[in-house]
């Protein structure tokens, strides 16, 4: 089971005007416990106005740079990215759970692969982390960056960009709402700009991994795109900021009315009863339990709530977050999880 652990903020720097870098102090007892690999999140707690709050942010750093710092960018009505962007300080304590993240590529220095990845706006952090990764493991490798932003003011880590020297990158800019000579980079990420590049040959259809991070709608129409190129599924990789929460949500269906939950986390066990009417998934209602139960999206986006199930059947109405392979085995997304067994026990320590 991943814990929380108090870690001291030592470095704030404002990205652009609506994000900031924050940037952790790890201890020598903690230097194993946050390792991380490129492409991976961590989560973060604190309590604002007497509120506890749990958010899930990407690492930005390349593991190589040997620093832990994630971005936040000031979102609408975000409780915490508000915080974040106005009233965190230097020397604040925030509660911090070690890296997790399935977000991550499989380098090897003897590789000599071509890499596609895209970013919109904030999406660009794990996608930094990834790329510069691959710059420093396989130096034989390329890569083609397609990076959406409204403008060019508004480009996260344009100066760190622009700061790699590397004949093995290039950085293809798109805006939405900045002039540009070439058509071509005008316009969102979508089917028919994918299909523009594609015949322009910027978007090469031939890459040993594509990798995306962004708004739903954007990585959907490149999954949907890059499947209608014939492009093998396990070459596809890509993390969500949030889901719709309409779209692709699996209608369960079930003759229980109710389910005996038992909780194993910490090496404690829990038991309640799920009313299969009333709770929206079992990690909900453990919360409305008591339960400390570990969460940040809530909207199967990430895999901070994974948990193996021991006995009994369940379903989850969305994943984008856990592998075939770890369905296989068991492990489900407790935030989407609904009971379908009178009896179900999930375990977080496995």
């Amino acid at each position: 089971m991943n814990n929380f652990s108090s870690l001291k903020v030592v470095g704030l720097n404002k990205v652009t005007s609506d994000s900031v870098s924050i940037t952790f102090e790890i201890p020598a007892e903690r230097t194993n416990e946050f390792k991380f690999v490129e492409g991976q999140y961590i989560t973060l707690k604190t309590s604002i106005k007497g509120e506890s709050v749990q958010r899930a942010y990407s690492i930005w750093k390349a593991p190589h740079e040997k620093e832990l710092a994630v971005l936040v960018k000031k979102v609408e009505n975000g409780v915490f990215s508000t915080y974040a962007n106005e009233s965190l300080k230097v020397g604040d304590v925030l509660e911090v759970m070690p890296p997790q993240g399935n977000f991550v590529p499989k380098l090897d220095s003897s590789n000599k692969n071509h890499y596609t990845l895209f970013a919109a706006g904030s999406g660009i952090t794990p996608i930094f982390s990834i790329l510069k990764a691959i710059l420093r493991t396989e130096e034989n490798s390329t890569i083609d960056l397609f990076y959406l932003n409204k403008t060019k003011k508004s480009v996260i880590f344009s100066k760190e960009l622009n700061n790699i020297s590397s004949d093995n990158l290039k950085i293809h800019y798109l805006y939405t709402r900045e002039e540009v000579e070439d058509s071509l980079l005008k316009g969102r990420i979508n089917k028919s700009k994918l299909t523009d590049l594609a015949e322009s040959g910027l978007l090469n259809l031939d890459s040993y991994q594509y990798f995306s991070c962004g708004p739903e709608t954007m990585i959907l129409d490149i999954n949907e795109f890059l499947a209608s190129k014939r492009i093998e599924e396990s070459k596809i990789k890509f993390e969500l900021f949030t889901t719709s929460g309409s779209d692709n949500v699996e209608e369960i269906q079930t003759e229980i009315s109710e389910s005996a939950i038992t909780i194993t986390i910490d090496d404690d066990e829990f038991d309640y009863v799920y009313k299969v009417d009333s709770a929206e998934s079992i990690l909900d209602e453990g919360i409305e339990q008591g339960l400390d139960l570990p969460y940040s999206c809530k909207g199967g986006v990430c895999c901070t709530c994974r948990a193996k199930i021991m006995e009994g059947t369940a379903k989850m109405k969305i994943n984008y977050a856990l592998t075939d392979q770890e369905v296989t085995d068991g492990y489900v997304l407790t935030c989407q999880t609904v009971p379908t067994s009178p009896v179900l026990k999930v375990s977080f320590d496995d």
